[in-house]
């Protein structure tokens, strides 16, 4: 083989290991990281706040998420221990840790668990690996000793070659297409399923606006309910009460219109009216809206029947 190709190769090897080394974006950018952090508080519980203190409030709600799990099995259930959670030589030399300049709260309480053991942290389980990793299912620098509604047993990684296999199903090019008859989701084109990115597929047909004038809303339009895109068309409606929905059946704007629009504006105002009769705390307030509620849904039933009738003819 020539010298060149042979000098080539080696090269092309050398930064493709580079590449498989690369530190994950979150642990070079402290905004990143912070956002994928808030982002796992908000929709997968990570806590508690301090780990420090016994948060038997936190445990006792992770608790509620298992099936017949208790505060104490909640509490063996870390960081630590998850199967995502990366402690590698590679992670915590070199990628870790990232720059220590935050003040909020949380970040705060981190700077408080540096140096800490296993034993001055409550219910801590004694296996568990005790220290800061990465946490490859939610992108960001996490502490050991806290939780998540999304933990899977069988970690951490503690090996390079472990820690450069999940990098890699995260970073993975997803190249395979669609089946026929599927695309690609227009705005949500990819989706995450254990711990794996796949290209995020919906049938051909959907997302696609309907016709104007047809009042009908497909899944995933930014079109609002029941509109036609017609504003000489619009009949504004009113709800809160009994004479409300009266009112808004009554005017011209909505007798002039043919049945199917009719059935379509009355269909809007029973599903508000249930809405805000389902969300409606003041006791006075509910039961107004449970008339009002009550009134639209005969109104709903008696447009069905007349429907009816005319399908029959």
């Amino acid at each position: 083989m020539n010298i060149r190709i042979k000098i080539q190769k080696s090269i092309d090897t050398a930064k493709a290991d580079v590449e498989k080394m690369k530190c994950p974006d979150a642990t070079q950018d402290l905004e990143l990281n912070t956002k994928n952090r808030d982002l796992a508080r908000k929709k997968h519980d990570y806590g508690p706040m301090n780990p420090l203190q016994p948060s038997m409030g936190y445990w006792k709600m992770a608790a509620s998420k298992w099936s017949g799990a208790t505060p104490k099995e909640a509490m063996g259930q870390r960081c630590g221990n998850c199967v995502a959670f990366d402690v590698s030589p590679r992670m915590r030399k070199e990628c870790l840790p990232i720059a220590a300049d935050q003040t909020d709260p949380m970040s705060m309480i981190d700077k408080q668990l540096k140096g800490k053991k296993g034993s001055d942290i409550p219910g801590f389980p004694s296996s568990g690996f005790v220290g800061f990793g990465y946490c490859w299912m939610h992108h960001f620098k996490c502490h050991s000793a806290r939780a998540c509604n999304t933990w899977a047993g069988g970690g951490p990684i503690k090996s390079d070659k472990g820690s450069i296999e999940w990098q890699e199903k995260n970073t993975k090019k997803i190249e395979e297409r669609c089946q026929k008859g599927y695309k690609t989701h227009p705005k949500r084109k990819t989706k995450k399923m254990y711990g794996k990115t796949y290209r995020n597929c919906v049938k051909a047909e959907e997302g696609k606006d309907p016709a104007k004038g047809t009042g009908k809303k497909p899944k995933g339009s930014g079109r609002r309910l029941y509109t036609d895109e017609n504003p000489k068309d619009t009949v504004s409606v009113k709800f809160s009460s009994v004479s409300d929905v009266r009112d808004t059946f009554s005017k011209q704007s909505f007798k002039s219109k043919p049945h199917k629009r009719q059935s379509q504006i009355i269909n809007l105002v029973h599903q508000r009216a249930r809405a805000a009769y389902k969300n409606a705390k003041d006791p006075k307030v509910k039961a107004r809206l449970k008339k009002a509620f009550e009134y639209a849904k005969e109104r709903k039933e008696a447009s069905k029947r007349k429907t009816k009738r005319i399908n029959k003819k």
